[in-house]
C-alpha cells in the first residue's frame, strides 16, 4: 500500500476504511464459526426450523474433546547451511525457544488452541515485543486469539500473501491510558465494548483494532485505533527509532539553542569497530493454524462442520424418544362399581380393594412405547460421527483390561491414521511460531539472555542467547543471519504421556537395552532417563547412582 508519505490521520482514515471493509465481507464467515461455537456447547437448534430439540446428547462436544492434546512441540532448528558456528547457533535458538516456552503459559495457550482449532477449524497466534518485561530490555508476548477476533483481507488465504490485516482485541480504559499515554478526554472517545456503569469509567471495557499492514517497500506497519482515537500509529513496525534534531542533524538532545527533535529511522548499530544493519523481520506477527486443509479457506475444515448432520440426527432422535417416553404410563383399571378411587400419585400409589373382592376384575393399561429401535439408531449415528473424525475406543479410555500402556498406544497409532495430518499441521503452525520468536529476539533483544541447560547426563550448562552472534559478513556488509530451518523435534517424548515414558524406560532395563541391569551405570542411565520423563523422586535416585559410580 502507498501510504509512507501519508500523514498519521490520512493513515488511520485508510486503514479504518479498509477494516470496515473487511468486517463487512468476513459477516458470513463470523456467522458460521459462531454457529460451530454453538454446537460445541450442545445448541438445540434444528436447521431449517423453528422447532428446538427437547433435548441434547452433544457427541460434538464429547468427540472434540477426545481429541484434545496437551503436547506442546519443542524446537528442532537446523541452520540452512552448515557450518560450526551456525550448528551451535541453532542449538542456542532452540534453547532459546524452549526457555520462552517454559516460560510463558503455554500450557494454558496450547488448551485454547486444541479447542479452537477443532471447533472453527483453525485458531490465532499473536506474537508481540513487549518493552517493558524483563527490566525495561523487553521480552515477548505470545498469545491464542480465537479466529473470530482475525478480520482477514478479503479474498486472500494466506497471512504470508495479505496487504493488510486487523486484530478485534478488548481492553480497559485504564490500561489504554498507560499503555499509549492517551488523555482522559481521548480515552472518553474510544469505542465501548461493555460498561461497567460505575464511578470509575477507566476500568469501562473497549474495542481495540490492530492493524497490520505492507507498505510500498514490502515493510510491515502497524496501527492501533479505538473508535476514532488512533492510539498508535508506527510505520515501519520492526524498525528502531531515535530522535535527530532537524537544525544539525544530531541526536536528540543536542547543543543546539532551538533545538527541533523530530522521530528518525536507526537503520545501524554499532558492533565494536564496525556497523551492521539493524535486523528488522518482514511478516506480519500473526500464525494461523488450520485443522485440516479446506479450498479455498483462511482456516481449516471444522471438526462441527464435518460431524453436524449427525449431531442434528441424533438431537431428533433423543427428542423423540423423550416424547415417548413422557407420554408412556401405566393406567390402573378398575371396575365401575369399586368404591377406590386412585389418588393420581406418582409414587406410593395403594388401592384397597373391598372384602371378598376379585382381583381379576382389575387390571392396566401399559403405554410404555418401545424405544429400543431410536436408541440403536442414535448410537449408530454416534458411531459414524466418531468414524469420521477417526476417534477410537482408546483415545475415549475405553480399553481392554490387562492392557499394558505400550499396547495401549500402539492400538492409538493404528486407529489415529486420520488425526495425523491435524498433528502435522500443529507441527507446522508451532514450527512458524517458532521462527517468528527469534526474529523478534533478533531483533529487539540487545541483552543477552541467559539459557542455562541440563544435558542427558543430568549436568547443569551455562549459556546465552546474543543476537550479536548471529551476524555474518566481512568487512562493510555486515548482516544478521536468519536463515534457519525451524521444525519441531518429533523424538522429544513431548507427545507421549509421562506414565507411557515411564513404562517404556523400565521395559527398555528389564531387556537389557540399556545395559546390565545389575550395573549401577546402567541403572544411573535408566533413572537418567526417568528424570527427563519427570518420574517422581528421580532426580535423588540419580545422584545416588551417580555417586556409586564416580566413586567406583
Amino acid at each position: 500500500m502507498t501510504v509512507l508519505n501519508m500523514k498519521e490521520k490520512e493513515r488511520t482514515e485508510l486503514l479504518r476504511t479498509l477494516y470496515e471493509q473487511a468486517r463487512v465481507a468476513r459477516e458470513e464467515e463470523l456467522s458460521l464459526l459462531t454457529r460451530h461455537m454453538r454446537q460445541y456447547l450442545g445448541s438445540d437448534e434444528i436447521d431449517g426450523s423453528s422447532e428446538r430439540a427437547g433435548t441434547v446428547r452433544n457427541i460434538t462436544y464429547e468427540v472434540i474433546e477426545s481429541e484434545i492434546s496437551a503436547d506442546i512441540p519443542l524446537p528442532k532448528v537446523e541452520p540452512a547451511s552448515f557450518s560450526e558456528t551456525r550448528s551451535e547457533n541453532a542449538r542456542t535458538v532452540e534453547r532459546l525457544c524452549s526457555r520462552v516456552k517454559d516460560r510463558l503459559p503455554f500450557e494454558r495457550e496450547n488448551d485454547l488452541d486444541e479447542r479452537y482449532t477443532y471447533v472453527y477449524g483453525g485458531s490465532v497466534w499473536y506474537v508481540e515485543w513487549d518493552s517493558t518485561r524483563s527490566g525495561g530490555d523487553g521480552d515477548v508476548r505470545v498469545l491464542c486469539l480465537s479466529p473470530t477476533a482475525l478480520v482477514p483481507q478479503p479474498g486472500v488465504y494466506e497471512i504470508e500473501d495479505m496487504e493488510y490485516c486487523f486484530l478485534e482485541l478488548t481492553a480497559t480504559r485504564g490500561e489504554l491510558m498507560r499503555r499509549y499515554g492517551i488523555t482522559e478526554s481521548d480515552a472518553s472517545r474510544l469505542e465501548c465494548e461493555y460498561s461497567y456503569g460505575g464511578e470509575s469509567p477507566e476500568n469501562d471495557t473497549v474495542r481495540v483494532i490492530v492493524g497490520f499492514y505492507r507498505d510500498e517497500r514490502g515493510e510491515v506497519g502497524r496501527t492501533v485505533f479505538s473508535g476514532e482515537v488512533c492510539l498508535s500509529d508506527i510505520p515501519c513496525y520492526y524498525r528502531r527509532r531515535t530522535y535527530v534534531c532537524k537544525s544539525c542533524g544530531g541526536y536528540s538532545p543536542c547543543g543546539c539553542q532551538s533545538p527541533e527533535p523530530q522521530e528518525a529511522l536507526m537503520l545501524l548499530e554499532n558492533v565494536g569497530e564496525a556497523s551492521v544493519p539493524y535486523y528488522a523481520p518482514h511478516s506480519f506477527p500473526i500464525v494461523i493454524r488450520k485443522n485440516t486443509s479446506a479450498e479455498p479457506s483462511l482456516l481449516g475444515q471444522s471438526d462441527c462442520a464435518i460431524i453436524r448432520p449427525e449431531q442434528q440426527a441424533i438431537n431428533k432422535i433423543e427428542t423423540r424418544i423423550l416424547k415417548k417416553l413422557i407420554r408412556a404410563g401405566v393406567t390402573p383399571v378398575i371396575p365401575e362399581d369399586a368404591s377406590v378411587t386412585p389418588s393420581g400419585s406418582v409414587f406410593g400409589e395403594v388401592i384397597r380393594m373391598k372384602p371378598g373382592d376379585s382381583l381379576d376384575r382389575y387390571g392396566k393399561v401399559d403405554t410404555t412405547p418401545d424405544v429400543s429401535q431410536d436408541i440403536e439408531e442414535a448410537d449408530r449415528l454416534y458411531e459414524h460421527a466418531r468414524r469420521i473424525i477417526g476417534i477410537s475406543d482408546a483415545h475415549q479410555g475405553i480399553e481392554a483390561k490387562n492392557e499394558s500402556g505400550y499396547a495401549r498406544a500402539l492400538r492409538i497409532s493404528q486407529a489415529a491414521g486420520r488425526l495425523e495430518s491435524k498433528r502435522r499441521m500443529k507441527h507446522q503452525a508451532y514450527s512458524r511460531l517458532y521462527r517468528l520468536v527469534f526474529e523478534h529476539y533478533l531483533a529487539f533483544a540487545d541483552l543477552p539472555r541467559s539459557l542455562a541447560y541440563r544435558d542427558p547426563y543430568g549436568r547443569i550448562h551455562l549459556a546465552e542467547f546474543n543476537r550479536h552472534d548471529f551476524i555474518e559478513g566481512d568487512g562493510d556488509e555486515l548482516y544478521f543471519a536468519d536463515d534457519y530451518l525451524f521444525t519441531v523435534d518429533l523424538n522429544s517424548g513431548s507427545e507421549y504421556s509421562r506414565e507411557l515414558l515411564w513404562e517404556r524406560n523400565l521395559a527398555n532395563l528389564e531387556s537389557g537395552t540399556l545395559g546390565d541391569k545389575e550395573s549401577p551405570v546402567t541403572l544411573l542411565r535408566y533413572w537418567q532417563c526417568q528424570e527427563r520423563a519427570h518420574y517422581p523422586y528421580a532426580r535423588e535416585n540419580v545422584e545416588y547412582f551417580r555417586s556409586i559410580v564416580e566413586g567406583s
